[in-house]
């Protein structure tokens, strides 16, 4: 199997040492993993959603040293999240330019000041409106993917509870967001974290991926695991997932280009054709 969005102790909100990541995939039979910590923050220091700047090239060097020593056993591939501000582009390019990540997966969590994502963000769903939040997030993710900075589209309706969606059908954004993703080659990330994080199923929604297969648009998987136990965490309902919207290949990257390999070599003993 495959897991391409591995936090680890770079951040204040995850825990574990990267090496308890690739020691827990070995235990599961994984052949490929990517580690994704949290870019630091452009707009301002965060040490706790976000890595400091100054621990960016220890980050960097402690995934080269650890691709080095599991040579043979694991592909470890050098990854990271980063956080899409309109106003901060460059100063995203700045950060990402610098080091030779293998993919950068690029993440919305904020709408304007509203962290979304953070515990501190909780009790605004209670008080926000679904049915002007989700045009409203759904902007920002396209201008995410025209950006041009990332490689990967993580948990794309992040926004999403299962208490929390608007009355009205989102495929005409949906298939938006497909087409950008697309002319962007770019690759769209199915995400486990959704069955953890109130969603009520893996991000995105079966509608969102399957606008996604029908543009063509790539597929890489990742279970956001904020600690060693969680790597590859509900796997077997993202495959399932997978299977139903019709992917059969998945995105795997190194020096931020793109290739693609067919699904079935990433879940052995597993009926991986499309049924129907």
């Amino acid at each position: 199997m495959i897991d391409y969005h591995l936090h680890g102790d770079f951040c204040g909100h995850a825990e574990g040492e990267l090496e308890e990541y690739i020691q827990e995939a070995l235990r599961k039979d994984f052949r490929e993993i990517g580690f994704s910590a949290h870019l630091p923050l452009v707009t301002e220091p965060d040490p706790y959603h976000a890595m400091v700047e100054e621990k960016l090239p220890d980050y960097v060097q402690l995934v080269q040293m650890l691709r080095d020593k599991y040579r043979g056993r694991i592909i470890v591939k050098l990854g990271i999240e980063a956080d899409f501000f309109e106003d901060y582009q460059s100063a995203t390019k700045r950060l990402l330019d610098q080091y030779p990540f293998d993919f950068v997966l690029g993440s919305v969590h904020y709408l304007g000041t509203w962290h979304f994502t953070s515990l501190a963000g909780r009790d605004r769903f209670k008080t926000e409106d679904p049915r002007s939040v989700f045009p409203r997030y759904f902007e920002v993710v396209k201008k995410a993917v025209e950006s041009g900075l990332f490689d990967i589209l993580a948990h794309p309706d992040a926004i999403r509870k299962s208490d929390f969606f608007p009355d009205f059908p989102l495929l005409d954004e949906y298939r938006a967001v497909a087409r950008r993703l697309k002319e962007q080659g770019m690759a769209l990330e199915v995400n486990s974290a959704g069955l953890r994080r109130g969603a009520g199923s893996v991000y995105p929604e079966f509608d969102f991926l399957r606008a996604c297969v029908e543009e063509n648009v790539p597929v890489t998987i990742g279970s956001d695991a904020h600690k060693p136990e969680d790597v590859g965490r509900d796997f077997s309902l993202v495959f399932d997932l997978l299977r139903r919207a019709g992917v059969t290949e998945l995105a795997l990257y190194e020096n931020r280009r793109m290739r693609l390999s067919p699904l079935e070599n990433y879940f052995p003993g597993r009926s991986w054709r499309v049924s129907g």
